[in-house]
C-alpha cells in the first residue's frame, strides 16, 4: 500500500510539472496578474487601516493603490529601459577594457598568449548579452497588458470570493480549516513582502550613494538591478555584488573603486541577508535553507526568472498547506527549517 501510494504521489508530482513546463505560455500572465492583485490589494489595506486619525475608504484606498503602484512600474520601466539602451551602447568600451584586464591577468601568471573574450564566452559578446536582456524585458512588457486583464478580473471576482467560498464549504469544520489555511498564508505572505520590500530599498539606496560616490557609470541602473536582486534567494545577493563590482572594475584603471564597491556592497549584502532579515523574519516562514535553494534551482528552471522572485512565496504556501492535512504533515515536517508547523485548527478525516 506505501508503495502504491509512492507511485502515485510520483505520479502526480510528474505530470504537475509538465503542466507547469507546457503551460508556461497560459499560465505566467495569471500568475504575474495573481501577484500585482495581490501587492495592490495588501497596499489598499495599509493605506484603509487608520493611522493618525485618517482612514480612507476602500474605493480611494484602492485608486491611490492602483496610482502608487503603477507610478513605480512607470518610474521603474523608464530607468530600465533608458539604462539597458546606454549600457548595450557603451558595452563595446568595456569589452576592451575587460580584454585588457585579461591580458594583464595572463602577463602575470606567465600565459603568452591571453584568451581572448570570445574564446572565454564561447563567442558570445557582451552587447549581445546585453540585447538578449533587453529583448527579455521586451517580452515582458508585451504581456503587460494581458496581466493588467487578470489582475483587473481578479478584482472584479474578489468581490464574490467569499460568498461563494461560503457556500461551497457550508459551516462547519471544512470552512474553519479552508478560512484558517487562506488567513495564515495572507498573514505570511504580507509579511515576507513587506520585510523584503524595506530591506531592499534600503539596500538599493545605500548601493546607490557608494555607487555614486565612487564614480560608477549607471549608479541608478545598478541601484535598481540590486534592489530585484534582493527577492531572489542566495544567487540574487551574489549578483548584487558581483555585477557592480565587475563593472567598476572594468571601468576604472585603478582597483581602489572596485575594492570599495565590492567590500561596502558585499558587506551590506552579507550582513542584512544572515543576521537583519532572520532577525526581523524570525519563525514567520520557517523554510528549510536547503529547501530554498532547491525551489529556487526548480521553479528558474520551469519559470525563468519570474520563478525565481516567486519560489519562497510558493513554497510557504505549500508549507502551510500541507501542514493542515494529517497525509501531508510528514512533507510539510521536511519542508520546515526546524521540524515545527503550523498546527491544523480542525482535525479530521482529509
Amino acid at each position: 500500500m506505501t508503495l502504491q501510494r509512492a507511485a502515485l504521489w510520483a505520479i502526480v508530482i510528474a505530470a504537475t510539472m509538465y503542466l507547469l513546463v507546457a503551460g508556461r505560455g497560459l499560465l505566467l500572465p495569471l500568475v504575474l496578474g495573481l501577484t500585482l492583485w495581490y501587492m495592490v490589494d495588501s497596499l489598499a489595506d495599509a493605506l484603509e487601516t487608520p493611522r493618525f486619525g485618517l482612514r480612507l475608504p476602500r474605493p480611494l484606498a484602492l485608486l491611490a493603490a492602483f496610482l502608487v503602484m503603477g507610478g513605480l512600474v512607470w518610474i521603474l520601466g523608464r530607468t530600465i529601459g533608458h539604462n539597458v539602451t546606454a549600457v548595450a551602447a557603451a558595452a563595446p568600451a568595456y569589452e576592451v577594457r575587460l580584454q585588457k584586464l585579461i591580458d594583464s591577468g595572463a602577463s602575470l601568471v606567465g600565459v603568452e598568449h591571453a584568451p581572448t573574450l570570445g574564446e572565454l564566452f564561447d563567442r558570445i559578446s557582451l552587447s549581445d548579452t546585453l540585447a538578449g536582456v533587453a529583448a527579455a524585458a521586451a517580452s515582458v512588457v508585451s504581456v503587460a497588458g494581458i496581466v493588467l486583464i487578470y489582475a483587473g478580473f481578479l478584482f472584479v471576482e474578489q468581490v464574490q470570493f467569499r460568498r461563494k467560498l461560503t457556500i461551497l464549504l457550508g459551516s462547519g469544520p471544512h470552512q474553519a480549516r479552508v478560512r484558517s489555511v487562506l488567513a495564515q498564508i495572507d498573514h505570511d505572505i504580507r509579511v515576507y513582502v513587506r520585510i523584503k520590500t524595506t530591506l531592499a530599498t534600503a539596500i538599493s539606496a545605500i548601493s546607490y550613494l557608494v555607487m555614486a560616490w565612487v564614480g560608477v557609470d549607471f549608479a541608478g541602473f545598478w541601484a535598481v538591478m540590486v534592489f530585484f536582486f534582493y527577492y531572489i534567494p542566495t544567487v540574487g545577493s551574489i549578483l548584487a555584488i558581483a555585477a557592480p563590482a565587475l563593472l567598476t572594475l572594468v571601468q576604472f584603471d585603478h582597483l581602489t573603486p572596485f575594492l570599495i564597491v565590492l567590500l561596502v556592497i558585499g558587506a551590506i549584502q552579507i550582513v542584512t541577508a544572515n543576521v537583519i532579515e532572520p532577525a526581523i523574519m524570525g519563525r514567520s516562514l520557517n523554510l528549510s535553507p536547503l529547501v530554498v535553494i532547491v525551489s529556487l534551482m526548480v521553479w528558474g528552471t520551469i519559470w525563468g526568472v519570474v520563478g525565481m522572485f516567486l519560489c519562497v512565496p510558493i513554497m510557504v504556501v505549500l508549507l502551510i498547506v500541507f501542514a493542515h492535512f494529517e497525509t501531508t504533515r510528514p512533507v510539510a515536517v521536511l519542508l520546515s527549517a526546524d521540524g515545527r508547523i503550523p498546527e491544523p485548527v480542525v482535525r479530521g478525516a482529509d
